[in-house]
């Protein structure tokens, strides 16, 4: 074996805030260690106590990766790398959270109870700085060579291992950013630097937006309808969000479908429906979006500038599911009532949960809001912000009868009607049985293109034509601002196809001209749609506030550090004795090689005969 590269691979990364830096990076050359297979626990204190041929990597599964594993390894000192590897012949743990207990601990309106936190199956990971490097796998063909080569020259006689070639892996992932972000932004300050070197980039991306019928300047009221439309994860690119996104998400959209297909006429109070992004990492999406709305900065609905004091409330579609409905709110309106009483809800007053709404309490306090979700004081999500909140997760298989699509159906139905009874003052028409299959069957549509492939008929009707959608689960990570986020792009293109007005006498050219979007509709074929869906930013406004200090707490610092490679192989290392042998042999040969050089210079007038030329070119002068 020379080199065996790994595909498929995920790299843990470096995230900073205002104060510290979070996460993993390997060295800048890449971490080597021996491979030794972690399955239980005599695995680790074998490491702690009697490991000869260090440093490791440790391959582990996911019975064994927890808090308690990566400290006991990292207190070694023998560690240069940790490879995560999912067993699909294993069965799932039962709980896997790498977030904090209380996510957003230190921003917000309301903070956390530690006695009993949202998230009690939280491990806290991500808010640690490892000093080595870590990967995800689910490439089973990797895991069973890795297996193969720690069996065959690594498990045998572990006391001596160090006298033998052992399987090893080198893992690449240096992360040139460090200690926090008001380090790293100002190592890359353009003032400073006539070419400078990008070191970390703020996290952020947009936020998408649409009004129920355009805005009136004379008179904004608004019910702002919101959900979360980013996840994270310790690994780069998985982070599914399964529980913890994406059934509000869905949720949204369809209750927006819902309410344009009523064709309400709104009198003195509108509707905004919101999906906030990076809402993950201290509100950001929600916290630029109130920091514009104060500035008088807020006008991507239709060119009006909308106010902060012009909201008259706030409904969240939070972590939804079957079961019981709560409804978390801090006052009670017309609203809250119906819906209590509609979806045999519980109210829980003065609970604010870890979401959106926090942002908006925390600049006025009365202001009533609303969360929708399936929890009471603690998240029944057992993966939350974890690589397994997945549709596995949810029990969610599109070619299975599932309960998850009408139970949210029923939520997007009856939240629809609420804010149509709300807007017209009319109370809307029963919802019949075609109506609630047509909605679960798009919510079971929907939750396919976002669970399962995005390779789906929904996300491809509202693409442009000859799009390439890939086959696969799009991460929720909100990215850094430099770079657009493909879910938020599919997911506004999907808000604008199914909201949007279809003008199906305009071809492609008519429909450029007029500055209107050209999706691919429902037969492919080809659409028009005119869509008062629009993007606003959503990077803290710590990253644009001159001089703002970044351990002031006020606003989200998080960035994410600049990389070149991710990558993982394996190879086999030669024993340290023969390293040794090959160090010494190498250093005679060379002092040698010098000696002899030398040697050759001083004697190049006898060694090459150097009298006799000179006088053969005399002689030849001469007879010339």
């Amino acid at each position: 074996m020379i080199y065996m590269p790994f595909d498929g691979v995920a790299a843990c990364f470096r995230r900073h805030n205002g104060t510290h830096q979070f996460g993993c990076s390997s060295s800048r050359s890449g971490s080597v260690g021996v491979v030794h297979l972690v399955e239980i626990e005599n695995d680790i204190a074998w490491l702690e106590k009697n490991a000869t041929a260090g440093p490791y990597t440790v391959v582990l599964s996911f019975e064994m990766f927890n808090r308690t594993t990566l400290l006991r390894l990292k207190d070694t000192n023998n560690i240069n790398g940790v490879l995560l590897t999912k067993n699909i012949s294993h069965e799932r743990p039962l709980h896997y959270s790498p977030e904090d207990k209380c996510p957003n601990r230190y921003s917000g309106y309301k903070k956390c109870n530690n006695i009993e936190p949202w998230n009690p199956f939280g491990t806290a990971i991500l808010m640690e700085d490892w000093p080595f490097p870590m990967f995800y796998t689910e490439n089973q063909t990797a895991l069973e060579a890795i297996k193969s080569c720690f069996w065959i020259h690594n498990a045998h006689d572990l006391e001596t291992q160090y006298q033998r070639s052992l399987c090893a892996i080198e893992m690449k992932s240096f992360m040139y950013a460090a200690i926090n972000s008001e380090s790293c932004i100002k190592r890359t300050d353009l003032m400073l630097n006539f070419n400078p070197t990008q070191f970390c980039d703020p996290l952020g991306d947009r936020n998408i937006h649409w009004p129920l019928a355009p805005l009136d300047e004379s008179n904004n009221t608004v019910i702002m309808v919101t959900a979360r439309l980013d996840a994270s994860s310790l690994f780069d690119g998985v982070s599914p969000g399964a529980g913890n996104v994406v059934t509000g998400l869905v949720t949204l959209l369809a209750t927006a479908y819902y309410l344009n297909s009523l064709n309400a006429t709104v009198d003195k109070t509108n509707v905004v429906f919101s999906l906030l992004n990076g809402e993950a990492f201290d509100y950001i999406g929600s916290s630029r979006m109130i920091y514009d709305l104060k500035h008088n900065n807020f006008n991507v609905l239709g060119g009006i500038n909308l106010k902060f004091d012009d909201i008259l409330s706030v409904i969240e579609f939070g972590q939804l599911g079957p079961g019981k409905i709560f409804l978390h709110t801090n006052g009670e309106d017309d609203i809250i009532i119906r819906l209590n009483k509609t979806l045999k809800a519980k109210i829980k007053y003065g609970s604010v949960p870890p979401t959106s709404v926090q942002s908006f309490l925390e600049v006025k306090p009365n202001l009533t809001t609303v969360v929708i979700s399936n929890h009471e004081e603690q998240f029944k999500n057992r993966y939350y912000n974890g690589i397994l909140d997945n549709a596995e997760s949810l029990g969610f298989d599109k070619n299975d009868t599932s309960t998850l699509a009408s139970d949210l159906a029923k939520i997007a139905l009856q939240v629809a009607n609420e804010l149509y009874w709300e807007v017209t003052g009319e109370a809307p028409q029963p919802v019949d049985l075609p109506v609630r299959r047509s909605m679960e069957n798009l919510i079971s549509e929907m939750l396919h293109c976002y669970l399962e492939s995005a390779k789906c008929n929904l996300f491809r009707a509202a693409s442009s034509p000859n799009t390439k959608l890939v086959d696969q689960v799009l991460p929720l990570y909100v990215g850094v601002h430099r770079a657009l986020n493909i879910a938020t792009t599919l997911t506004g293109q999907l808000l604008a196809y199914l909201t949007g007005e279809k003008l199906y006498e305009m071809n492609e050219s008519m429909c450029y001209e007029n500055r209107l979007a050209w999706m691919s509709g429902q037969n492919f074929s080809g659409l028009c749609i005119n869509s008062t869906v629009n993007y606003s930013t959503a990077v803290s406004p710590a990253f644009i506030i001159e001089g703002y200090d970044m351990k002031s707490g006020v606003y989200s610092t998080w960035t994410e550090s600049i990389w070149q490679t991710l990558s993982v192989r394996m190879f086999l290392k030669p024993a340290a004795a023969t390293e040794r042998f090959n160090l010494i042999l190498g250093s005679l040969v060379t002092g040698f090689s010098f000696v002899l050089v030398w040697f050759i210079n001083n004697r190049a007038n006898v060694l090459f005969n150097s009298r006799y030329v000179s006088l053969s070119l005399s002689h030849l002068s001469k007879e010339n």
